[in-house]
């Protein structure tokens, strides 16, 4: 079977929620896929869930690696440099993804190809796996550059793009941004491709105390580096001004991103 997505999941001491995640892979009614997983020094028991898993599916692909990277970044690229598909999907060790996600997708990509990324809404849930809320996608399709800088609504697991999207803008992520390198390398995709959403809660994301997001303020660190990359002082001052205040904000004095 062809391969047209490639799914990349890093992990690091996964063992309470991986297998959950794995099976929502297993159970998307688009099967052209492969998903390949970052163990990062796992020491617990994530790497015997992978192997089980590959040992009864080879469209697993697991990559050991032999150092801690200390940071999400480094884990995916490890794994985009593997990726042969022609679409490029995230999916976090602790997350899910409900049955028709990629197929949705993948056809919403194919009837629009110019599109470079494509998004779903989805579900918060907490620990236990119950819905805290729903979110859906605010805009449709377009250039919508702009828009996310008004309100970024993207999440890394609902994300779809095309491969040649990545290695046309930054070819993967940059390690040096500790949290938001996601906003980093989306941002650059949308300031060149248009982009679609899909009005489906087609994930679900789990927020627990262990997100690494909740224990730092750094996420600001990708909004800086991203208003500075793409120059968005000069293309759109108004909304990046506003941007930017709120990121230094979040960095310095509070953790809600509102």
């Amino acid at each position: 079977m062809h391969t047209l997505v490639s799914i990349i999941m890093p992990a690091y001491n996964a063992e309470k929620y991986i297998a959950e995640a794995i099976d929502s892979v297993l159970q998307q009614s688009f099967s052209a896929w492969e998903l390949i997983i970052i163990d990062d020094c796992s020491s617990d028991a994530t790497k015997n869930i992978i192997v089980t898993y590959q040992n009864n599916d080879k469209r697993i692909k697991p990559i050991y690696l032999s150092k801690n990277g200390g940071r999400p970044s480094i884990a995916k690229n490890f794994g985009l440099k593997k990726a042969i598909g022609k679409y490029i999907a995230f999916l976090d060790s602790d997350d899910i993804w409900m049955p028709e996600k990629l197929a949705k997708q993948v056809e919403a990509m194919q009837q629009n190809s110019n599109c470079g990324l494509c998004y779903t809404g989805g579900f918060w849930i907490d620990k236990q796996g119950n819905q805290i809320k729903s979110f859906l996608p605010r805009y449709r399709s377009g250039n919508l550059l702009y828009k996310m800088l008004k309100r970024y609504e993207l999440n890394n697991q609902s994300v779809l793009i095309t491969k040649q999207a990545l290695m046309s803008t930054l070819g993967g992520f940059n390690e040096a941004i500790i949290i938001g390198e996601d906003y980093n390398l989306f941002m650059h995709i949308m300031n060149t491709y248009k982009t679609c959403s899909i009005q489906e809660h087609l994930i679900k994301y789990r927020i627990h105390s262990n997100a690494i997001t909740k224990k730092t303020r750094r996420v600001s660190d990708g909004v800086l580096v991203t208003i500075k990359e793409l120059k968005l002082f000069q293309k759109f001052p108004f909304y990046a001004i506003l941007t930017y205040l709120k990121a230094i904000r979040f960095k310095y004095i509070t953790k809600t991103w509102k």
